[in-house]
């Protein structure tokens, strides 16, 4: 079963891999099916490989009631004759310079399996950390850098975690909750792949509790937002050479179009304007900024300005 797991096409030098998942449940704001599906049209990136066929017959069902074509697995016909079988899309993407990408369907049925042929990935291409990108919802106010929430695999990865503004999660631990396939992943490694460094952010994209007089849903439900503020601190750890300018700039704009729409929602409704003054005096934020590496000689040259500094300058 193990060489139906992960069939790899070319093996890309590899260093660091950012996975997503589409159809799964902790995809508020888009964030994981949306950002890694940015990422490989944004870098280019090439397909090199995919888990197996044996997950593919394993891990889903074929259909389920009432969803139509949802849930059944992708096929093409040409002229009447099938010119594909019937495949899931579980893809990993070389998007150059040590980066991996990966963008996949949620399992439904033997996460054992799933995690595998996961794992056997990360080997085969030799990735040394692996970060799942996961997003919810929540009365985030849509002006404020989005909360970043963090798990890891293993204990000796959190010193270094601890630098880049996260806030580590208790999930689970007062009560029955059940994992996201991030977590999951994230359990296994923890408990069966020792060797494996992942970690997974999870950002809070805007969603507020009523609808607009459309009966549209008042948030943002692509939150490039919250795209940028998971990728910032994932190019910082990775070192990455990316922009994220045009990130930044759809954030800005999607972010003060719900402001305009929460004020004038504020300005009728009392409940409402109740709801959304107490999610902003209730938000919390781990800031995250970027250290900034300075040439050595202009270092030195700053250290021996403060050293040759009067203790008490006067007029201060």
């Amino acid at each position: 079963m193990t060489s139906q797991l992960f069939i790899l096409h070319r093996k890309p030098t590899a260093e660091y891999m950012i996975a997503g998942w589409r159809r799964q449940w902790s995809d508020g704001g888009q964030i994981s099916s949306g950002l890694p599906r940015y990422l490989i049209q944004k870098l280019d990136a090439r397909q090199i490989g995919e888990l197996g066929e044996e997950v593919s017959k394993m891990c889903y069902p074929f259909q389920v009631p009432g969803t139509h074509d949802t849930y059944r697995p992708r096929v093409a016909y040409q002229d009447g004759l099938p010119s594909q079988d019937m495949y899931r899309r579980n893809y990993f993407y070389d998007a150059g310079n040590g980066l991996i990408l990966f963008l996949g369907e949620e399992p439904w049925f033997r996460i054992d399996i799933y995690g595998e042929a996961f794992f056997q990935a990360i080997k085969e291409l030799g990735i040394s950390r692996t970060v799942a990108v996961e997003g919810y919802n929540g009365a985030a106010p849509p002006d404020m850098e989005r909360n970043v929430s963090c798990v890891y695999s293993q204990a000796t990865m959190k010193e270094d975690l601890e630098k880049f503004g996260l806030r580590f999660s208790s999930y689970g631990s007062r009560g029955r909750n059940g994992p996201t396939i991030g977590m999951a992943l994230i359990t296994i490694a923890h408990h069966q792949y020792p060797d494996v460094e992942m970690f997974r952010l999870g950002a809070m994209a805007p969603m507020y509790p009523f609808f607009t007089a459309s009966n549209e849903p008042v948030g943002i439900t692509r939150d490039h937002r919250a795209f940028y503020d998971i990728m910032r601190r994932v190019k910082s750890m990775f070192k990455l050479d990316i922009d994220l300018s045009e990130l930044m700039g759809l954030g800005e704009a999607e972010s003060q179009e719900l402001k305009e729409t929460l004020d004038k929602i504020s300005g009728t409704n009392p409940g409402a304007k109740e709801i959304i003054e107490r999610a902003r005096s209730e938000y919390r934020v781990n800031p995250f900024m970027e250290a900034v590496d300075m040439d050595p000689a202009l270092d030195k040259t700053l250290e021996d300005i403060l050293r040759n500094a009067p203790e008490n300058p006067e007029g201060l």
